[in-house]
């Protein structure tokens, strides 16, 4: 839980944007903190170039202000500073390529410069609670490509998970989120949240994306609708 150190107010979480401040910037951030419940820390983006952002959990950024040029900037901070902070994209355009998200590998979310705060607010939420936001279709290029590039040998589990390990990985599998899994089996969030840093591990996955891959092409899953996904 974090404070607001000018105003005393407790947020249950902390996302930092990356962005170029305006007075659009300044309506979300108000929108999100009161909606949500959240703190939204602001960065320009020549941040990056200073080396100066502090990420605890969560890092947004404006895509339509990212230019190539802060791309090695990025890169470099990330490595150093944040380098396990999920990634959510804001202000995409419509034609994105999912070939385009592959260097993000942290991601959790994706949102379009069409979405309205609205959209964006529930998505936002939605993450925060441990779930994905990707429209169907860039899901379902993910999934596409990682298939044609990590093909198994067997559906079967071959990474030493232990039964509670093989039971949080499947229902992740089949698209719950942290909450629910906890809800399902009974024990705590944190508790989730430590047994799928110690999947991550041992299926080497680099994000939950991976992971969610790895469940339903490894745990003989049922068909089921990827659930967390955007509309």
């Amino acid at each position: 839980m974090n404070t607001d150190p000018q105003q005393g107010k407790l947020y249950q979480k902390e996302i930092v944007l990356l962005t170029e401040p305006s007075m659009q910037t300044t309506l979300l951030k108000e929108s999100l903190e009161h909606n949500l419940g959240i703190r939204l820390k602001v960065y320009p983006l020549n941040a990056l170039i200073e080396q100066s952002i502090d990420v605890d959990d969560y890092l947004m950024i404006d895509m339509s202000a990212f230019e190539e040029r802060y791309v090695e900037y990025y890169v470099n901070c990330k490595a150093v500073d944040f380098p396990h902070a999920s990634e959510i994209l804001i202000n995409c355009n419509k034609d994105l390529h999912y070939g385009d998200l592959l260097g993000w590998t942290n991601l959790v979310g994706v949102f379009y410069l069409s979405d309205d705060i609205s959209m964006l607010a529930q998505g936002i939420q939605r993450i925060t609670e441990g779930e994905m936001w990707l429209s169907r279709k860039l899901a379902q290029e993910y999934i596409m490509y990682f298939r044609s590039m990590h093909r198994p040998k067997a559906h079967s589990v071959d990474a030493n998970l232990t039964k509670r390990e093989q039971e949080i990985i499947k229902l992740l599998g089949s698209g719950a989120s942290n909450v629910e899994i906890a809800e399902k089996l009974f024990v705590s969030e944190n508790t989730v949240k430590t047994h799928l840093h110690n999947v991550f591990k041992k299926i080497h996955a680099k994000n939950r994306l991976q992971a969610l891959i790895w469940a339903r092409e490894h745990m003989l899953l049922e068909d089921e609708p990827l659930q967390g996904m955007a509309p």
